[in-house]
């Protein structure tokens, strides 16, 4: 009989709390908690397509363009910048920390900045990537955490800085890809290298893939001087060995400087 009672009252409890997580599901409220950031935190969203139309670069070189890109209408939208090289078109935006890609892109929508580069795209036959087309990042100095590329990377702002953007091919070799990706892991760059680019100014460094190609972006402090900087940069420790393991994955001359593997992207 105790046990019959028993029952009865597990059974009623059990009721009871369906009921209730229903009632909170139709009147809309939620049980999660609201993730708190920091005021100078942030996402990275980054895209890339390819089109040899001259129509978009004249979009990009317009001062049409230029000036809607720094009067951008949402708020959360924080930075929108446009690299070029050849035919490659990158795109770095950057957003409050609280967006995902999905969001990002229902903000970007009602821009008109966007609107004509994705009509612009369209009439020339190309599609402007979807928002599930985030490029994956594969590196950042110093990275403790890993984000999806729909989620956005978590970043903090660095303050004042020198922007580098450049490109390279890589190895179409599965092998080769898979390995390149797993050298650049969180945990897996050789100290020497990591303490080297701090030491010659760099604040900032991340790769992203798209396919076989990659795309770094190098902030350094604003006095920073490529020119002078990199043939000392070569010679400090392990960074000769580090160029030549890396070789390996780059279609590049194993002889070049690093300034001659990775191509410049332009900003527009």
């Amino acid at each position: 009989m105790k046990n019959l009672l028993y029952l009865l009252v597990a059974f009623s409890l059990i009721t009871a709390c369906n009921q209730q997580k229903k009632g909170e599901q139709k009147s809309g409220a939620s049980t999660e908690k609201t993730t708190s950031y920091a005021d100078d935190q942030y996402r990275r969203f980054t895209y890339f397509f390819q089109t040899e139309e001259q129509r978009i670069k004249d979009f990009f070189q317009s001062t049409e363009w230029k000036q809607v890109r720094e009067k951008i209408n949402s708020k959360e939208i924080l930075d929108l910048k446009v690299y070029n090289k050849d035919s490659d078109y990158f795109l770095v935006i950057d957003a409050v920390p609280e967006l995902n890609s999905y969001s990002l892109f229902d903000l970007l929508a009602k821009e008109p900045v966007f609107s004509a580069l994705v009509e612009i795209l369209e009439s020339n036959e190309h599609q402007f990537p979807a928002h599930d087309k985030a490029l994956e990042r594969i590196y950042k100095l110093e990275q403790r955490v890993a984000y999806s590329p729909v989620d956005g990377q978590l970043k903090t702002k660095a303050g004042n800085y020198k922007r580098f953007v450049w490109t390279l091919l890589l190895e179409e070799d599965p092998e080769l890809m898979a390995e390149y990706r797993k050298v650049h892991g969180i945990g897996m760059a050789w100290p020497e290298i990591t303490n080297n680019m701090k030491t010659i100014g760099v604040k900032d460094m991340e790769i992203y893939l798209y396919e076989s190609q990659a795309i770094l972006i190098m902030d350094t402090k604003p006095d920073f001087d490529l020119e002078e900087v990199g043939p000392k940069w070569q010679q400090l420790p392990r960074e000769q060995e580090w160029q030549e393991y890396v070789g390996k994955f780059q279609r590049t001359d194993p002889e070049s400087s690093i300034q001659e593997k990775w191509k410049t992207m332009n900003l527009y």
